[in-house]
């Protein structure tokens, strides 16, 4: 052992400690191997840890990096959000007008720091009708897509998105998490994120991630901003709406993601709740 590095844990799209999705956060990531990095994020065994450095960006406050317990992500929703949260409140950065600037292997990531919480814009997205819908159906069990057919929507990782009939048919899903890793290998997607409408102002919201170690991810920021890109491309939702997503009560979370349309801009926002701060002897 011959560094300690200051580390966080963050509850995200909570402000209840114990809810939401945790992120793991080492503050201070210099020196650090991607094999380090790596280890250490399978080790929390979350669904992602990030890692602070210096910018390298012209107009980025602080640089981090994104790993899930196997691979590294170019952007995530959540640990961007619980990364600017640890990162404000270590006195690491500051916000400037009220925004903090997030340099990720995907760019420069603008965050919004509020009295309702942070919130992020989403990169831009990209939306193709989904491969083989007859495969994904069978692996996650269900018998068609009732509400239009599944989208992988780009926003760095490669998300797909359906909707189903009934908010039941959310709530009792049992996917076969091996055909859907087989699925996600096949097709080059990160997972699978699924709704139902509860009302205009509510979405419930579940996403599977296994090729990546994360068998169910409690509540999943770029998988929202995905699914809300395939809402606004379907005419769902306009320039100027809002709404709440609920996720996480199937995994003993209540995490609660506000979105909000400006024009084609998407924001995904949210509480943050600080529930450890520590040393990580490396």
């Amino acid at each position: 052992m011959n560094r300690e590095r200051p580390f966080k844990q963050v509850d995200v799209f909570t402000a209840v400690a114990l809810l939401g999705n945790p992120v793991a956060v080492v503050l201070d990531a210099s020196g650090m191997s991607d094999a380090d990095m790596q280890a250490f994020a399978n080790w929390t065994n979350l669904s992602e840890t990030t890692f602070v450095l210096p910018s390298t960006q012209a107009g980025a406050d602080y640089a981090m990096r994104i790993f899930t317990p196997r691979n590294e992500l170019v952007f995530a929703g959540h640990p961007t959000l619980g990364t600017a949260h640890a990162v404000i409140e270590a006195g690491i950065a500051a916000p400037k007008g009220g925004k903090i600037i997030q340099q990720c292997k995907l760019g420069l990531i603008e965050v919004s720091v509020g009295d309702t919480g942070l919130s992020l814009k989403m990169p831009p997205n990209r939306v193709t009708p989904a491969p083989d819908p007859e495969g994904l159906a069978a692996a996650l069990k269900v018998a068609n897509f009732g509400k239009g057919a599944p989208q992988v929507v780009d926003v760095g990782p490669h998300w797909v998105i359906a909707e189903l009939d009934t908010v039941e048919a959310v709530e009792t899903l049992t996917p076969d998490l091996p055909a859907l890793a087989a699925y996600d290998r096949a097709h080059h997607t990160t997972g699978i994120t699924l709704f139902a409408v509860v009302s205009d102002s509510e979405i419930i919201v579940r996403t599977f991630a296994p090729l990546d170690g994360i068998a169910e991810d409690p509540v999943c920021g770029s998988g929202n901003g995905a699914l809300a890109a395939y809402r606004l491309h379907s005419g769902a939702i306009k320039d100027g709406d809002h709404y709440l997503a609920s996720q996480g009560r199937q995994v003993g979370r209540d995490g609660k993601v506000l979105i909000r349309i400006e024009g084609s801009n998407i924001h995904v926002g949210g509480d943050c709740v600080t529930c450890i701060d520590g040393i990580y002897r490396q």
